[in-house]
């Protein structure tokens, strides 16, 4: 099953991609003035590269208390359900931002936002697999 993993912003989009359903890898980012621009990108990468999947990262705190963005990331996933045909889940993207920056100490936020999304991808992917390996 092939993976478009996003890590929604207001100006910045993170867009990432799994083709076999196991690898994250970093796509682009998408930089845009509305949620309308966001979602006919997104649309395109999924004809595009035939995604199957759309996962989300949905913004908490380290408590698991909703933030600022949650509401935002929220509404931003009920327009785009009512835009593609493919399914829409939602995966805790807490720290990854943290962890992109960690690893890209001193680069440009186009780069932190593509891996951040890599990297909320291959955590949806890496539940995916030990569930598939408990079960």
């Amino acid at each position: 099953m092939k993976y478009l993993g996003i890590d929604y912003g207001t100006r910045r989009t993170g867009v990432a991609i799994s083709p076999d359903g196991r690898v994250a890898v970093v796509k682009e980012v998408i930089r845009s003035t509305s949620q309308n621009q966001t979602i006919t990108r997104i649309k395109e990468i999924v004809v595009q590269d035939g995604i199957e999947c759309i996962v989300v990262g949905k913004p908490v705190s380290a408590h698991n208390a909703p933030t600022e963005m949650t509401d935002k990331v929220l509404r931003f996933i009920e327009k785009l359900r009512n835009h593609v045909q493919v399914p829409v889940q939602t995966v805790d993207e807490r720290f990854t931002t943290e962890m992109a920056d960690t690893l890209l100490r001193g680069l440009k936020h186009d780069e932190r936002d593509k891996v951040a999304a890599q990297i909320l991808l291959q955590n949806f992917l890496d539940t995916l697999s030990a569930s598939a390996a408990a079960a």
